[in-house]
């Protein structure tokens, strides 16, 4: 009886604490695959866990817009980065960033329109 217990706690420590995973990506604004009628002003990223961003690339036709991150800012589950006048187009937001948590490098991608 005392094994069965001791295995039936077991079992509930290794499959019911939280699981500790990477943060992820929870919204973007603008949103992947939005089509915005005019020029968004900003570019936000919304993360599960606070981040610090290692890299931005927003990109168009194969061409990089620049864009000004703040590298020393403080780790946030959110990042706002302000945007030039976009033309329209399709673009392109390539993201990377250092978890804070876990020291892990997390990274993704996306495309919105500007219409």
């Amino acid at each position: 009886m005392r094994k069965m217990a001791l295995l039936s706690l077991l079992t509930a420590v290794v499959f019911g604490a939280p699981a500790f995973g990477h943060a992820k990506l929870l919204l973007s604004a603008p949103a992947a695959d939005a089509k915005v009628t005019g020029s968004p002003a900003t570019l936000t990223l919304t993360f599960n866990e606070n981040v610090r961003l290692a890299m931005l690339k927003l990109s168009t036709g194969g061409r990089d817009i620049p864009l000004t991150i703040d590298r020393a800012a403080a780790g946030a589950a959110t990042v706002t980065v302000k945007l030039p006048t976009l033309a329209a187009g399709k673009y392109d937001v390539q993201w990377s960033a250092l978890t804070l948590d876990d020291g892990h490098v997390v990274k993704g991608g996306y495309s919105f329109s500007v219409l």
